[in-house]
């Protein structure tokens, strides 16, 4: 009975933890909403999950000019899922100046979900490969000067919306097992 008992508490511990899981879209608006423009300095860095954090003063962008010199707090993936998309630890560190094509918390709360994200004078690089697959679809991704994340081809675009799926196959961007083909050959 005990062994019993402690199955049923594992599960229960499990099952808390992956419930307790937020969703970035409700907190930040929904893939292909409207972003902004957001610079600063780093200030702190924490590289850990559930989601890396960075803290930065601001210096400028689209946030009111009363913002300027606050701190926000620019929240992302977990670990993993940053490698994946192609970003190291070592590139962040205090001091560098960042470049984001972010949202606001909804909420109004000092926080941002980063689009893309230039640290110093390096290239703007996608943070939601989701993103970048409605970007492409909609026709609107080369114009932003996104360098789309490093996972995205060969990668399902179901999370996208049916309505993306639709045109990325029209346009010739799925292979034959509905995947990511990008960059076309040839482009």
């Amino acid at each position: 009975m005990k062994k019993a008992g402690l199955i049923i508490s594992l599960i229960l511990l499990v099952s808390a933890q992956v419930t307790a899981h937020h969703n970035t879209q409700a907190e930040y608006g929904a893939f292909g909403s409207d972003f902004i423009t957001v610079e600063g300095v780093i200030t702190d860095i924490r590289w850990a999950n559930p989601h890396i954090q960075v803290d930065l003063e601001v210096t400028g962008g689209e946030l009111p000019e009363s913002e300027i010199g606050s701190t926000w707090v620019m929240n992302s993936h977990p670990i993993a899922i940053m490698i994946a998309y192609g970003f190291e630890k070592e590139e962040f560190q205090v001091g560098d100046t960042l470049h984001l094509l972010t949202w606001r918390h909804v909420r109004g709360i000092n926080h941002l979900w980063p689009r893309a994200i230039q640290i110093n004078d390096g290239p703007l690089k996608s943070n939601l490969r989701f993103t970048d697959m409605i970007d492409i679809a909609d026709g609107t991704f080369d114009a932003l000067g996104i360098t789309p994340a490093a996972n995205l081809n060969g990668s399902s675009p179901q999370r996208s919306g049916l309505q993306t799926v639709r045109k990325l196959e029209a346009l010739g961007y799925l292979d034959e097992d509905g995947n990511m083909i990008w960059p076309l050959p040839g482009r």
